[in-house]
Parts: structure tokens; sequence; C-alpha cells
């Protein structure tokens, strides 16, 4: 595929999209729904890093573009996405979360588009502006792999509510680990819980597990990150293997019809967005920087 010319516009547009990523999703990881009913989460260092990340992003941007309205824009989105995030309804996390990124690339690009900004960042002389581009977009596509597909993959498992907890007086060494984002709570849990409630409201005076969670949210990271470098690079078959292996090593627990359908919503919701964030990274690479790429899209 031949490579595109890159317009002011497109350039600017692909920095635009790096900053916001990088501080939305590279300084700090941000409270869930769940967080509000326990104690473990720092709530002061959470608002104090907000407030770097919003006066960051507001004077990267206004070094990058010299524009009032973007400044205003992407301080305003960099506040107030943790906050909808935060207060959003426990079964609609992941499609929130997915539409405020679909919503602020567009009207990002309307934004440069509207008022005709250029970017004001120097070039670099070993890199043409089609390579600027796309390492802005790649980088950017991975920061959300990473952390944004984590708060997804969430709202997928909330929706069965599959969160784990812990009953009283229950250590936290009890529990399952958990295989990528999937989480599975205890049969005393399961039996007393509603599958159509979320988890903070069927749990009662059951705790977070929070090793469960973060050891959860550590694999679903590598997972994620690791399908997005196959699907990019092409190698396909090496996605199915990475899957086939990740549902072998958990093949004996799969026989229980609850943990199998656990199982199955975490990978599945992990596996997409993997896919769709690698498709992209490979189409933006084949047209930006083909010589990067060696493959050819199919």
């Amino acid at each position: 595929m031949q490579s595109i010319v890159v317009s002011d516009d497109l350039l600017l547009w692909s920095e635009l999209v790096f900053l916001w990523s990088f501080f939305s999703y590279a300084i700090a990881s941000d409270p869930l729904p769940e967080d509000r009913q326990g104690k473990h989460f720092n709530w002061q260092a959470w608002r104090n890093v907000l407030i770097g990340r919003v006066i960051g992003v507001a004077f990267l941007t206004g070094l990058v573009t010299h524009s009032v309205v973007l400044i205003s824009w992407l301080a305003a989105a960099a506040t107030i996405h943790p906050w909808i995030r935060l207060r959003s309804p426990l079964k609609w996390t992941a499609e929130l979360e997915v539409a405020a990124v679909i919503s602020n690339l567009f009207f990002l690009f309307a934004f440069v588009k509207h008022f005709h900004l250029q970017s004001h960042v120097p070039a670099f002389s070993t890199l043409d502006r089609g390579q600027i581009t796309a390492i802005s977009i790649v980088i950017a596509i991975l920061l959300f792999v990473v952390r944004g597909g984590t708060y997804v993959v969430r709202g997928c498992l909330r929706k069965t509510g599959t969160l784990p907890h812990l009953p009283n007086g229950k250590p936290a060494s009890s529990n399952t680990a958990a295989p990528g984002e999937e989480s599975f709570p205890s049969k005393k849990q399961s039996k007393h819980s509603h599958p159509s409630l979320p988890m903070s409201a069927s749990a009662g005076a059951n705790s977070m597990d929070i090793t469960e969670i973060n050891r959860g949210r550590l694999i679903g990271n590598l997972e994620r990150l690791v399908l997005t470098v196959v699907v990019a690079a092409g190698s396909y078959a090496a996605l199915a293997f990475l899957v086939a292996a990740k549902g072998l090593v958990r093949s004996e627990k799969l026989h229980d019809p609850d943990f199998a359908e656990y199982f199955l919503i975490g990978s599945l919701a992990s596996v997409l967005v993997a896919l769709c964030a690698g498709m992209v990274i490979r189409f933006a690479l084949s047209v930006l920087w083909p010589d990067l790429l060696s493959l050819h899209i199919q």
C-alpha cells in the first residue's frame, strides 16, 4: 500500500491524540465504581495526580497548538473523563469508555480542521511527517490497550457480577487466581448472588479481593499488549496459538460451567480489544510508514 501525504491537520491531530492518551492512561489508574465502597484507594493522592495531569496536558497542548480552544477542551476532557468513569452505571463502564474515546477523537479532529491549526512542534531531521504521525498513533493505541482495555474488560465482567469479593474473615489467598481480567467468585458467594446484579450490590458486607484484582489486571495488560503486537505484525496463526494456549492452561477448571462462562467473558473481551487495536495499528503503519512493515494488509 502506498503511503499517503500527511496534512497539517492529520499531523497535529495525531500529536494531540498522543498527548491525550498519555495523560489519560499512562500517568496513573483512575478509580472505578467499585472503589467508591472501599477504603483501599488513595483518594487524596489520586486527586493530586489528576490536577497534575490536567495542568500537564493543558501546558503541552498550548505549546503544540497555541490554541485556547484546544487547551480548554483537553483540560476539560482530562478532568471530566475520570469522574464519568467513576460515576458511570455499573453495567455501562465499557460502553462509556469506548464512547468517550471515539467522541474525543472526533472532536479533536473537528477542532483542528475548523480552526485550520498547525503543529508547532519542531520537526525531527531523521523522521518525516508520516513517521511522526505513525509513532504518535501507535503509542496512543498501545497506551489505551494497556489501561483503557482494563476499563473495558472490567465493565464487561461487571455485567455478570464476576468481580472477586471476599466473604468476611476469609483470607485473600483462598480465591483462585484470575486469568487475564476474568475473575471468578467463590461458590458460596455465587449461590447467594443474583447474576444480573452488580457485585457491589449483591456482595453485601463482602470486601473486594484486591490481590485478585491486581493479579488479573497485570495478566490482562500483558495479554492484550502481546496480542496487539501479534495482530499488528499480521501473525494471525500466533494469535490463535496464544488464545488456545491460555485455554489449555485453565482446561481443568473449564469443566465448571460457571467458571467457563466467566473465563470466556474476560478472555473474549480482552482479545476483542487487542484485535481491534492491532488492526488499527497495522493499517496506520501500512499507510503512514510502509517501509516499517514488509507485510501487506490482506
